[in-house]
């Protein structure tokens, strides 16, 4: 490795450090409320490391954003949003996203709606004429 620049292995620590720090972070929040559910927890790069839980419901992802929201200024927006896709399968996504400790966390869930729930929005949608958000 001596012909490897400095510079690479700064490089190299730096990342190293970063996800280090975002681990920390993860199990903090875990261990900080263990009577709160997660299914997943993912250390994700992206223009920093993100910490991204995935949660069973969308009532989880409400209950972590309030809790969240208590060590920070203001409110973590939850957001919903529905969207069908290809081959007509209709999904529900819903999101919040907060900074712990300079790392952003975000939560999340997913499901594809069952066929009466994927029915009455497509109503709904044809109805109002709107897009997929509701």
């Amino acid at each position: 490795m001596s012909g490897t620049p400095l510079h690479l292995l700064e490089q190299i620590a730096a990342e190293e450090t970063a996800a280090r720090t975002a681990g920390d972070v993860a199990r903090s929040l875990l261990a900080g409320h263990p009577d709160l559910p997660v299914t997943g927890v993912k250390l994700m790069r992206y223009e920093g490391f993100e910490v991204h839980l995935r949660l069973p419901d969308a009532d989880a992802v409400a209950a972590w954003a309030d809790i969240l929201a208590l060590g920070l200024r203001g409110v973590v927006p939850v957001r919903r949003l529905v969207e069908e896709s290809s081959p007509a399968s209709v999904f529900e996504h819903v999101t919040a996203v907060a900074t712990v400790q300079g790392h952003r966390v975000r939560l999340y869930f997913c499901r594809i709606l069952p066929e009466d729930e994927a029915t009455a929005w497509r109503e709904g949608r044809a109805a109002f004429g709107t897009g997929a958000v509701r």
